[in-house]
């Protein structure tokens, strides 16, 4: 069970993971329009630079594809889990593989969720709802 962390003013902070500029932006769009435009998204286009966004950033989330260049996404969710000071950030894959064995790989590398390419709207907020809780109170 996570520790109840409290949130800034402003709302939660998402950052989407994808190597991919339109993924991005309709990512951010649909957490802004399903979630409300409280939500504070950034972006970063491979796992390098997602690395270097955690710790700059310290976001509330993390919406990770896995096929990138650089660093992939399965590398990147294991150093954040890896680290004391990152291991409590919940990290959601949204990723084209969709296959038994990347999903099981993905959680058991400490993913809290999984998202198949293409996706709706509707189950991606209602993945990060699960993950973060009600805007303004801590998920325990």
């Amino acid at each position: 069970m996570r520790e109840k962390k409290a949130r800034p003013a402003g709302g939660p902070k998402i950052l989407v993971v994808d190597d991919e500029a339109a993924v991005c932006n309709l990512a951010g769009a649909c957490i802004r329009h399903a979630l409300g435009a409280h939500y504070r998204v950034s972006y970063a286009r491979n796992g390098k630079k997602a690395l270097e966004a955690v710790q700059r950033e310290r976001p509330d989330l993390v919406l990770l594809d896995i096929l990138m260049p650089v660093m992939d996404g399965f590398e990147v969710c294991r150093r954040l889990k890896s680290s004391s000071e990152t291991e409590g950030i919940p990290i959601l894959f949204l990723t084209a593989l969709g296959e038994e064995k990347d999903i099981e790989k993905g959680l058991a590398l400490g993913g809290d969720g999984y998202v198949i390419k293409p996706f709706n709207a509707v189950t991606l907020a209602a993945q990060i709802s699960e993950l973060l809780g009600p805007p303004g109170e801590p998920k325990g």
